[in-house]
């Protein structure tokens, strides 16, 4: 700290969550450690929080470095905030040629490149030399030279565009080395002299996901040079890492390194400094022309299998090795002999442990090698009619194998299939197998390289990334917001791009360049009268689209906003179906001038419907008064999903009771292979993402959009996409009991509690088989018996100190979700699985235990009395419904079985514990599988928040 640092005091109060950060601050510095690493959410007050560790705990000349002159702004102004006595210094400057004591600036000020002299061309020059020789396109240095001479003569465009970029590459090599510096500005070099003369002490780094590549070697570097300044890194997302060089992630990961505190979005709703939100979703289908293509994708995925798995396949090789495929997919082609069928193949696999490096001696050991493998090869027997080999056991597994995506079980099998057999084969027609099927796996979606399977383009996932069905769904998702908000509906709809990234030759026909883009999408809007009276209006970086309702109001407002903020702008009108696409003449009509125009107009309810693109209405931009959020776009990167989605959650000050409705659109054909993509990629989005749930716990994954939503496959929701839909719409409406759900106010909890969720129990309904039930079993109150019956045992077998509370929460489409409150982790776990293995299907159990119910049936007398009375009259007869697993830390021996039976007996159902291994008890879990008495419900063990 500086004894002449002035004082600069916060005059407001500051959150809880950011008092935590302060308290970790504090305990860090006092310990001699000069990093933070923060995430927390747009809104949560990360600027305010970044001015108050300045001033209140290292009070020293600071540095703000932000991506762009907005943010940079912001730090400026947030000064006011703060109260300044006893000092004549200045205390902000956005200069970079007069620094203060705190000096907000943009990264680019400190991180220019140099223009690329001479000093760099020769270099860069040997480079393109070498490239050319690598390439075959020149036989030695003298004859490249020669060839880069010619063209510098000839085409001096083409040759100084590639030069700049071979000294791009170089300028990357050397600032991988260290060497960043050397390569700057030279102005920006003397503002960092500047910086480091006036003794900057700390540097605040915000949204420093950015510095994962240019950025990030030049500040590593010049944190030497500022002779090594205290570092507080903010960001409201970790960094994408995909693509990312090995040396930029090492580096990041050691600039900042662990994350000190981040500040879950849920606890900044609960705080009330964020809008409570949902997540909602409509499923659509994809079009019958799409539907065909899809289906034969799918049909010649199965005959690829089918040719695999015959003995003695046709033997002639297929004659091309083109990847290009016509309006159709083709059949596949003839297959050469491999000499072993594929299904052959895997049973000796598994039936000597083979593993590619060699055979171990017993299952778990293979197992352990490659889980992925070991199940995906057992699930493929057995979809076949296969029996496993002697000392295979069946998967353990909470579905049936008929229930596991197609692609999910192909995927490994076909990949250990081709890289450790045929591919290995001294038979040529092995190895001609196996770059067919590359080839045919490669048109599906799935890449195998030499170290492993791994995702890639693929037409059919393209169809459903950007089918038409998806933007037909903006019509009645903004036709039931609408009648619900009506004029105080703000909808934003963002697409990936414009109009679609390049059409590939497979599916031109079905995709147009506009299929999935956000024109095609506003286009869209102006089809419907309902969303057409919304006005909607498209802004993306190069076109703006005004509804032609709307074009008049749209100038005038237009004129008075650029006059009123002394822009020199004339605006055209040109005139198409439906709409006239807006362009402005003078100098001052650039995207920032308009996005700001528009947004402003927006606000202000001239328009209620915004469509745009995630690259400009993402980080950034800011509109408190968006309600309604749908997403088109097909990004899964956590950093772009959260900035997206933090666009709606901003507070609106002209409505204090806002709820957002965040709106995915995800197009479904569960039946075919590849026909859960794009619910695949709504999962993804879901990863990193908290949601409130129907039952008001907060989750993080999909299962807080809906409990039959699951990290596999929607379950159960194949044939019923329009009752789920119809759900979706009538939550959209339900915007006061939602927001009741988040209990803002309310203290949050950052410890997560573990939860089970189960789908409907089934087994017959009925009464509970004890004298005098009047009430027939439910979901919830089944459930609630059987949590009751295993934590008792639990406790009476002293495997936990107290019991606890029980909590039974009821939730969409019938699931249930159980949980312990007040337990301690290890006992929270302990219950959890002994519940699941209690609830969930029947795999290998050591003890089973059977469950009845009491059926009614009307006597003479119930019949002609009424309901109420008769039900007194009914006669009861019991029958067994379904058979339970004793969970496996209650069957390891007799005496901790008669506890558990002897709970079970008092709040289930009369019953007997029998061991399951062999005699009768392994009779009765073979008769329960037959007459479908094992449990067929979906078990799921969740973290949720409270």
């Amino acid at each position: 700290m500086s004894a002449n640092f002035p004082e600069i005091r916060f005059q407001g109060q500051l959150r809880p969550s950011q008092a935590d950060v302060v308290k970790i601050a504090r305990r860090k510095l006092a310990a001699g450690k000069r990093r933070l690493h923060i995430v927390a959410p747009p809104g949560s007050g990360k600027t305010v929080l970044g001015l108050y560790l300045w001033t209140d705990c290292v009070r020293l000349p600071a540095l703000v470095l932000s991506p762009n002159s907005a943010i940079q702004a912001q730090w400026a102004d947030k000064i006011e905030l703060f109260s300044i006595a006893g000092s004549d210094q200045r205390v902000v400057s956005t200069d970079p040629e007069r620094p203060a004591l705190l000096t907000s600036l943009t990264y680019q000020a400190v991180t220019l490149p140099g223009r690329g002299g001479g000093g760099e061309d020769a270099p860069a020059i040997d480079l393109w030399q070498d490239k050319l020789i690598e390439a075959g396109q020149a036989k030695d240095p003298q004859e490249a030279a020669v060839w880069i001479e010619d063209l510098r003569r000839h085409n001096r465009d083409y040759y100084d565009q590639r030069l700049r970029t071979y000294r791009k590459q170089i300028r990357d090599a050397a600032s991988l080395s260290g060497g960043s510096l050397d390569q700057l500005h030279a102005s920006s070099l003397r503002t960092l002299q500047r910086l480091k003369d006036a003794g900057v002490g700390l540097i605040i780094l915000d949204e420093c996901h950015h510095l994962m590549g240019h950025w990030g070697r030049v500040l590593a570097d010049a944190h030497e040079l500022l002779d090594q300044p205290v570092v507080i890194g903010l960001t409201a997302t970790p960094p994408d890492r995909d693509g990312k060089k090995p040396e930029d992630i090492r580096r990041y990961d050691e600039f900042f390194g662990e994350i000190d505190y981040e500040v879950p979005v849920p606890a900044v709703v609960k705080d009330g400094f964020l809008a409570p939100y949902q997540d909602l979703a409509y499923f659509v289908r994809p079009t019958r022309r799409e539907l065909t293509f899809i289906a034969n994708a799918d049909e010649q995925l199965h005959e690829l299998v089918a040719a695999l798995c015959r003995p003695n396949p046709a033997v002639e090789p297929a004659a091309t090795d083109s990847c290009e495929t016509p309006a159709s997919p083709p059949a596949v082609a003839a297959l050469p002999s491999t000499g072993e069928p594929l299904s052959d193949w895997l049973i000796g696999v598994l039936a000597e442990r083979r593993l590619p490096t060699g055979v171990v001696k017993d299952w778990d050991s293979f197992e352990k090698r490659d889980p992925a493998f070991a199940l995906a090869a057992r699930q493929f027997l057995l979809r076949r009619g296969h029996e496993l080999p002697p000392e295979t056991p069946p998967p353990e597994q909470e579905f049936d194998p008929e229930e596991v995506p197609e692609m999910a079980m192909l995927t490994p099998v076909l990949d250990r299939y081709v890289r450790h057999h045929l591919r290995r084969s001294s038979d040529a027609a092995n190895r001609d197998l196996a770059a067919q099927i590359v080839r045919k796996l490669r048109l599906l979606g799935v890449q195998i390289t030499e170290t492993g399977a791994q995702a890639c383009a693929s037409p059919v996932a393209r169809v459903m990334a950007y089918s038409q069905s998806k933007t037909e769904a903006l019509a009645p998702i903004l036709s039931a917001e609408h009648q619900r908000l009506g004029e105080r509906l703000r909808a934003v709809v963002v697409a990936d791009f414009e109009k679609t990234s390049a059409v590939s030759a497979e599916v031109e026909h079905l995709l147009d360049a506009e299929a999935g883009g956000a024109i095609a999408a506003f286009k869209q809007l102006l089809r419907h009268a309902e969303t057409d009276a919304l006005q909607p209006i498209l802004v993306t970086g190069s076109s703006v689209l005004v509804d032609d309702d709307l074009a008049s109001a749209f100038a005038t407002a237009a004129q008075q906003w650029l006059a009123h903020e002394g822009y020199a702008v004339e605006l055209e009108f040109g005139e198409e179906a439906g709409f006239h696409v807006i362009r402005g003449r003078g100098s001052d009509w650039c995207p920032r001038v308009y996005v700001a125009l528009i947004t402003d107009l927006f606000q202000a309810g001239l328009t209620r419907c915004l469509v745009g693109t995630r690259g400009l209405l993402g980080e950034g931009w800011d509109a408190s008064k968006i309600n309604v959020l749908i997403d088109l776009t097909t990004v899964t990167t956590s950093m772009t999903v959260n900035q997206l989605r933090g666009r709606s959650i901003r507070l609106d000050a002209d409505e204090p009771q806002k709820l957002a409705n965040n709106w995915d659109v995800v197009c479904i054909a569960p039946e075919f292979s590849k026909g859960l993509d794009d619910y695949q990629r709504f999962i993804a989005k879901h990863k990193t993402l908290f949601g409130i749930t129907d039952d008001g716990a907060i989750e993080k994954g999909v299962g807080h959009v809906h409990p039959a939503f699951t990290e596999l496959k929607p379950e159960g929701l194949e044939g019923s996409t329009s009752l789920l839909n119809t759900e979706m719409l009538s939550r959209a409406g339900r915007r006061d009991e939602v927001r009741a759900l988040w209990k803002i106010g309310q203290p949050y909890s950052a410890d997560p509690i573990r939860a089970l969720e189960t789908s409907p129990l089934g087994g017959g309904g009925g009464f509970p088989p004890f004298k005098g039930a009047r009430e027939q079993w439910n979901d919830s109150s089944l459930a609630l018996a059987i949590g009751k019956a295993v934590l008792l045992s639990l406790c009476d077998a002293e495997l936990l100190g107290r019991p606890g509370t029980l909590h039974v929460g009821q939730r969409a489409g019938g699931y249930v979700r159980l949980f312990l409150e007040e337990a301690r982790d290890e006992e929270a776990a302990l219950f959890t699985q002994a519940l699941h293995e209690t609830l969930g299907p029947l795999n290998r159990p050591r003890y089973v235990i059977p469950r009845s119910v009491h059926v009614a049936h009307d006597s003479w007398l119930s019949a002609i009395l009424p309901s109420f009375v008769g039900r007194y009259f009914q006669r009861r007869e019991q029958r067994r419904v379904m058979l339970h697993a004793v969970p496996s830390v209650l069957a390891r021996n007799k005496d901790l079985v008669a506890i558990f039976e002897a709970h079970w007996n008092r709040y289930v159902s009369p019953g007997r514990a029998q061991y399951a291994h062999h005699g009768p008890g392994k009779d009765l879990v073979a008769q329960a599988r037959r007459q479908g008495w094992s449990s067929k419900a979906r078990v799921h063990e969740k973290e949720i928040f409270l």
